[in-house]
């Protein structure tokens, strides 16, 4: 079989024996069809009448899906050298020309499995955040990343692109979420059968020893682990990144991922950084943190127009400065004045509160986790309306609390990505005072009542 020239039929036969039930729709068989005569993207777009982003958002998740069955990267560039590789193992070499029956594939190693990631088809900006974090990763051997930021700031998203990118670069490819709260024995388990491939069946019976068995495959083979919303796994009412009862294996597990030697990478993202993980992280240590803020005024701009907003520049900056560049914020903004406003920004801006719905939702959650000495200062911050020095926090608060638990607040805050800091004063984010101020008033309402 060696020099073998495949052809398209025969492709197809290697493609329905690994994709067993699954089949390629029309357009990814018309996608693939036409790479395999040498086409590019532009001209199969030309020639079927499809937009070109859409044949080349086609392309690539045609590439991922024949990824994970192979379990090996493919690409335009090498798909016809592993298909003939793999077409090999279907007829056997003496009777290559013959009608024999074809041998069945073996079962392709299982080297990806995306669990519940979302679809980032679709994907705004971040071009930067993606550059560093493929330079701590691949280049400078990061074993321990971080990815930090309010609720809706888009750290899923890019926690999938990047691996989606960097997936050729990994012997595995594992994501998990972590929002129903799995046992910390259960993701282990899990963790180490795929990374074994179902062969490590006689797991320890502790966290440590089951740690220790995880690493061993960290250190033989290059993984990449994705851990998706660690913060339901810490305790409400308290300071930032305190794990509940029952929890604490995974402080264990991101300390010793940290700390031992592996050719590995763990990124895990979180709305509030978990305790212990300060003193590990550095410029220059494999351990990293990135704090995603909001996109800037271009790439917020292109969000609105996907939902058909074309008002005046002037308006949408403003729209955009009042969710600070929060893309799910302005998703969910924007579907409104569509929807209410007949896509009339200014008006939307005339009722004045910004927070609803979804947005209200989802800083609810975040607020309802901070602990008293935090919704002090939370209020105190929102009262004020303006950027303050620590000076006037402590006259505001200080008769309530001490100096050294406002400081642990403030250090909390931060750690939550609900703190605005300039220059040695400190302020919220147009929304996050929005809701403090709501909520504020809420509760001055029920007193009086």
């Amino acid at each position: 079989m060696t020099g073998l020239e495949l052809t398209f039929e025969q492709a197809m036969l290697v493609l329905d024996t690994v994709l067993q039930k699954k089949h390629l729709s029309n357009i990814q068989e018309l996608v693939f069809r036409l790479c395999w005569k040498g086409y590019t993207y532009a001209e199969i777009a030309e020639t079927s009448g499809y937009d070109d982003d859409y044949i080349r958002d086609v392309g690539f998740r045609l590439w991922q899906t024949l990824s994970k069955a192979l379990g090996e990267n493919i690409a335009k560039s090498n798909v016809k050298t592993v298909l003939r590789r793999y077409y090999a193992n279907l007829v056997p070499a003496e009777s290559a020309g013959s009608n024999n029956t074809a041998f069945p594939l073996p079962k392709p190693q299982r080297r990806q499995d995306w669990g519940e990631a979302i679809d980032v088809a679709i994907f705004y900006g971040r071009k930067v955040e993606q550059a560093l974090l493929e330079k701590w990763i691949i280049q400078e051997k990061c074993r321990l990343v971080m990815l930090l930021g309010i609720g809706g700031i888009g750290k899923t998203a890019l926690s999938v692109k990047v691996a989606e990118q960097l997936q050729g670069k990994f012997d595995f490819v594992i994501w998990r979420s972590l929002r129903n709260r799995p046992p910390i024995s259960a993701l282990l388990r899990d963790l180490i059968l795929f990374l074994s491939q179902d062969t490590e069946v006689n797991l320890p019976e502790i966290t440590d020893g089951q740690i220790s068995c995880l690493i061993k495959y960290l250190r033989s083979q290059r993984c990449l682990i994705l851990l998706d919303n660690i913060e339901s796994i810490f305790q409400e009412g308290e300071t930032a990144g305190h794990y509940c009862p029952g929890y604490e294996g995974y402080g264990q597990l991101l300390r010793r991922v940290g700390d031992e030697v592996h050719q590995s990478c763990l990124i895990f993202t979180t709305r509030e950084t978990p305790s212990g993980f300060t003193a590990r992280e550095g410029e220059t240590l494999p351990v990293r943190s990135l704090q995603l803020t909001g996109l800037p005024q271009l790439e917020s701009q292109q969000i609105l127009s996907s939902k058909g907003l074309a008002n005046s520049a002037a308006e949408t900056k403003q729209l955009i400065q009042s969710y600070t560049g929060n893309p799910l914020a302005l998703k969910i903004a924007a579907t409104t004045i569509q929807s209410l406003f007949d896509g009339d920004i200014s008006q939307f801006l005339q009722q004045g509160p910004v927070v609803f719905g979804d947005i209200w939702v989802i800083l609810e959650q975040q607020f309802h986790r901070l602990s008293a000495n935090e919704k002090q200062v939370m209020y105190s911050l929102a009262i004020k309306q303006k950027w303050v020095t620590l000076t006037e926090l402590q006259q505001d608060v200080v008769p309530q609390i001490s100096e050294g638990e406002l400081l642990e607040a403030l250090l909390s805050l931060q750690r939550r990505s609900l703190l605005e800091q300039q220059s040695g004063r400190y302020s919220q984010q147009p929304v996050v005072m929005e809701y403090v101020t709501d909520n504020l008033m809420g509760q001055v309402c029920c007193v009086l009542s």
